[in-house]
């Protein structure tokens, strides 16, 4: 009888165990993106080293990411700060539609964006655009506007400049370019869709931003958090041959307020003291420094939970 009620005891601490791993919604851009397999590694690593169950969503688009966690559809999400800081104060594509209920969780990088086109294509200058086929309007993610307006822009360019062809989602476009329907191609560095378009249409060449001494300048007259990191050639970049400025943006996981303190505190603990596991998933982990993880973003507030463990980690910067 005592052995009967020691392993039920056991069986029911066990269920218990099991009913008490929370889920969380991670929410971000769709397969085929760099940012969904980078999701796929955090998730991964947040499982292996917290009490937490993660569940990838990919959305189409940053609109549907930023609204899927504001709705408390999605509990963390995984985007750069410039979009996710226009939907906090409800400023760009989100004016009079405000979240002010989204947080920063975690600062892992800078996320690094590029044109390409074809290696034989003519065009070796982002002035050179003027009168080509460039994707435009980006109706479901509605965060790289400010990306290529920003690029043309440090070019000396404007979209006025270009034929605008209205393009879904980077992925879409993408497969649109590799279909020969666009002279540009527009992506994260180092995703494997770049390198998956360069197998299709006999390689890829970075296009460099413009040598104007002010170019970054004009960048930055389009959203001040953007500024140049240099990329350099590896085996898991394609379409780059030397080291490039490119334009760069911090990407973090964000989080909604309605998530508690305890589970944000799980997740960032697990992501930040577990940068082998993440590395081991995606090169460009190799740029994370975990001692810059509770950077301060001035235009997105961190969530406490988070704020609560950098500071007992002894690396908050606010």
């Amino acid at each position: 009888m005592n052995a009967f009620r020691i392993s039920a005891a056991a069986a029911a601490l066990a269920f218990s165990a099991v009913a008490g791993a929370q889920t969380v919604g991670f929410a971000t851009l769709p397969p085929g993106s760099i940012l969904h397999a980078q999701a796929s590694v955090i998730a991964k690593a947040v499982q292996d080293h917290s009490k937490l169950q993660v569940r990838v969503i990919g959305y189409g688009g940053d609109t549907g990411i930023l609204e899927s966690v504001a709705s408390k559809k999605a509990d963390f999400w995984l985007l750069d700060v410039g979009e996710s800081a226009d939907a906090f104060h409800g400023r760009g594509t989100w004016k009079g539609n405000a979240k002010p209920n989204l947080r920063t969780a975690i600062t892992m990088y800078g996320f690094q964006m590029a044109f390409w086109v074809r290696k034989d294509s003519n065009i070796n200058a982002i002035a050179d655009l003027k009168g080509k086929r460039v994707p435009a309007e980006w109706v479901q993610q509605t965060g790289v506007i400010p990306h290529t307006t920003a690029v043309l822009a440090a070019g000396g360019i404007t979209y006025n400049d270009v034929v605008k062809v209205p393009e879904v989602n980077v992925v879409r476009a993408a497969d649109d370019f590799k279909a020969g329907k666009l002279d540009l191609l527009f992506f994260a560095v180092g995703a494997p869709k770049v390198a998956e378009v360069a197998a299709s249409v006999g390689g890829l060449r970075l296009l460099p931003m413009s040598p104007l001494p002010d170019s970054e300048a004009r960048m930055k007259k389009v959203r001040p958090e953007y500024y140049y990191s240099t990329v350099r050639p590896a085996p898991h970049i394609a379409g780059v041959d030397a080291p490039s400025p490119v334009q760069t943006i911090d990407v973090v996981v964000g989080v909604g307020a309605h998530v508690p303190d305890a589970v944000v505190y799980q997740f960032v603990k697990a992501m930040r003291e577990n940068k082998k596991d993440l590395v081991a998933g995606h090169p460009n982990f190799n740029q994370f420094d975990p001692t810059e993880a509770g950077k301060v973003q001035q235009s997105l507030p961190h969530h406490p939970g988070a704020i609560r463990y950098f500071k007992e980690a002894g690396i908050w910067k606010g």
